[in-house]
């Protein structure tokens, strides 16, 4: 049996801005957005798509196309804060400082629109050149504190439904290990599940080797901060649970 992983698909959404234009060698900034603007649309999992960039008004734009299913509108409006903390700390990688430079020495600003398939409600960020500057002179936030960043913005979101009888209803860090509170909609299939648990692992590890690379960023956050990743699966009707969990060292295997 198949039981998908659910995947930060915000965290995908961030890491969007690091792919494609980490990959532009121009020297001008515009030439690098017009560049990585031809990679459009780019599928970034779960999440939707960034669906173009462009350059007008001193600003570099980037459209993200998002599945609200996976992503609330509203909630992303509701804090920014964390939104640029996260934002800012995909920004600080080796690849993405490039482009970031480029944003800064153009004194141009910054702007990231979050934008709803089915509602089209909208969520933005903006930021100029000099708060990009002040930020990237912090101290870059440990792997630890990442973490922390990443589970705060995926919470809330929570619930989420996974589409395949299992809604995820919270992201939750215990010792050594991050668990996704998984409720299973139906009672049998838990049973399913309970029966066949090495299957659910072995299908979970299939779809992280399938993972796009916006995608795999949250896990190579958890590897790096020496965590292990579990699932909890409970349903109503039973006291039964499941536990999946796959260590720091295999997901090492997958995510280095």
């Amino acid at each position: 049996m198949k039981i998908r992983p659910f995947k930060v698909s915000f965290l995908g959404l961030l890491c969007a801005l690091v792919l494609v234009l980490s990959s532009c060698s121009e020297n001008k900034l515009k030439m690098a957005v017009k560049s990585g603007n031809k990679e459009c649309p780019i599928s970034i999992g779960l999440g939707g798509e960034l669906t173009n960039m462009y350059y007008e008004d001193n600003t570099v734009k980037f459209l993200f196309s998002i599945e609200e299913q996976f992503i609330d509108i509203d909630k992303l409006n509701g804090d920014s804060e964390t939104m640029k903390t996260t934002v800012m700390a995909s920004l600080r990688s080796e690849k993405a400082r490039k482009m970031t430079d480029m944003v800064i020495d153009a004194g141009a600003d910054l702007r990231i629109i979050y934008k709803g398939k089915t509602s089209g409600k909208t969520a933005e960020l903006l930021l100029s050149a000099e708060e990009l500057k002040t930020e990237l002179e912090k101290p870059e936030p440990s792997p630890e504190e990442m973490l922390g960043f990443m589970i705060t913005q995926t919470n809330q979101q929570m619930p989420l439904d996974t589409g395949t009888g299992v809604i995820i209803t919270e992201l939750v860090e215990k010792g050594d290990t991050v668990i996704y509170m998984s409720y299973v909609q139906d009672v049998e299939l838990l049973k399913l599940m309970a029966r066949n648990k090495n299957d659910v692992k072995g299908n979970q590890r299939i779809m992280f080797k399938m993972m796009q690379s916006a995608e795999r960023e949250f896990f190579k956050i958890l590897v790096k901060a020496g965590k292990d990743l579990g699932y909890i699966y409970y349903a109503d009707g039973t006291d039964e649970t499941i536990e999946v969990v796959h260590t720091n060292s295999e997901l090492q295997e997958l995510f280095q």
